[in-house]
């Protein structure tokens, strides 16, 4: 023997040097399998976190059923019928009344019609708000955006019924200066032209 090792001590060097690393293999395995199973557990975490993410962003696409409950959702809407009554009622009140001119009846047509397709802007959003999958937003903040367009509904209404009066209280007084004018005429003893 060359490196002062017998045979026998040679294979037994060997046995011993195949065990370590057997054992080696089994730590190496250990480790392997509690990285594997560390990354495993962080992917899960990590899908976890997302489908957390994933299912929190789903819930804003979700209206809450009290949302859609809520009173002021039904009073936007009838505020917008009132406005839409008020309109037809004004403008065949003004048509009959033989106060107004084609131009200015035509004028009552178009302030009307602005406002009614700016109704009809605020009632999209509020569909936006309270359907399924439109937007993304918590409860308050659906709350407080159907809070602003009954605001802003109201303002609606209110307009028209100001410039409704208006334009009444503007044909009830031609038409009695017209009256007056008549009545003056008669008592004048002039006749009408």
């Amino acid at each position: 023997m060359q490196n002062g090792f017998s045979k026998k001590d040679t294979k037994k060097y060997l046995l011993q040097q195949i065990a370590a690393l057997q054992v080696y293999i089994g730590y190496a395995k250990k480790g392997y399998n509690i990285a594997k199973e560390g990354l495993n557990t962080i992917g899960g975490f990590t899908r976890g976190e997302f489908n957390l993410h994933t299912d929190y962003f789903n819930s804003l696409k979700s209206v809450n059923p009290e949302v859609k409950r809520y009173v002021k959702v039904a009073e936007i809407i009838a505020l917008q019928i009132k406005i839409v009554q008020n309109y037809n009622r004004t403008y065949r009140q003004l048509h009959n009344s033989d106060a107004f001119s084609g131009e200015e009846l035509s004028y009552v047509g178009r302030v009307f019609s602005r406002l009614l397709n700016d109704c009809d802007k605020t009632l999209d959003e509020l569909i936006a708000i309270t359907t399924d999958g439109k937007l993304e937003m918590k409860d308050d903040e659906r709350m407080a955006r159907i809070d602003r367009l009954y605001l802003d509904m109201q303002d609606k209404f209110t307009f028209s019924q100001t410039f409704s009066n208006d334009a009444r209280s503007l044909g009830a007084s031609r038409l009695k200066e017209k009256s007056d004018v008549q009545t003056s005429r008669v008592l004048q003893g002039i006749k009408n032209e």
